[in-house]
């Protein structure tokens, strides 16, 4: 059992973070949005971490701080557990198809083809683009096919989880440099 917490502290949110990176996907996550608690749950059921979330934010203003600094927690936090260096996987999910790809090379670098951007698709960029510049890592994010989106982004998260759950014997350093 390897358990790391953390509390992240601004004018904009106030976070606690509990995570049990060997678990079996127990979560309890309350941050007052209520999709986004239904979609981070995706990810954490999916890694198997153990995981207690709580957010609170400026939600008067909009879900954008919350949903941010959940993120940028969760990649801090993320980052202290070392994993593979190259993740890739791919999902479908009744109508839509998903791939994604990890280099956890201690180099920024997001990528993701959402044309129509919506809202709730600006934040799922902002999460995916803040994990990218916390983490230190290449995040390729590509869909294939959709229609709905709520199972777009429910896709999303669950593949998010299971790269991270497929990541986490690490045992080699996978670099001609010999670091990262």
């Amino acid at each position: 059992m390897k358990i790391y917490q953390l509390r992240r502290k601004s004018l904009e949110s106030d976070i606690e973070i509990k995570l049990n990176f060997f678990g079996i996907g127990i979560f309890k996550i309350k941050t007052s949005i209520f999709y986004f608690d239904h979609i981070i749950s995706q990810f954490i059921n999916y890694s198997l971490f153990d995981c207690y979330l709580r957010c609170y934010s400026d939600l008067k203003i909009d879900n954008h701080h919350c949903i941010e600094d959940i993120s940028i927690s969760l990649s801090l936090l993320l980052k202290k557990q070392k994993i593979n260096r190259y993740n890739s996987y791919y999902i479908c999910m009744d109508d839509s198809f998903v791939l994604m790809s990890i280099d956890a090379c201690n180099r920024i670098f997001y990528y993701d083809n959402f044309l129509n951007l919506d809202l709730d698709l600006q934040i799922i960029r902002e999460f995916f683009s803040s994990f990218s510049k916390n983490y230190k890592c290449c995040f390729y994010l590509y869909y294939i096919n959709y229609f709905n989106k709520h199972h777009l982004i429910e896709s999303i998260f669950k593949l998010f989880g299971i790269i991270f759950n497929k990541s986490k014997n690490c045992n080699i350093l996978q670099s001609t440099k010999g670091f990262l």
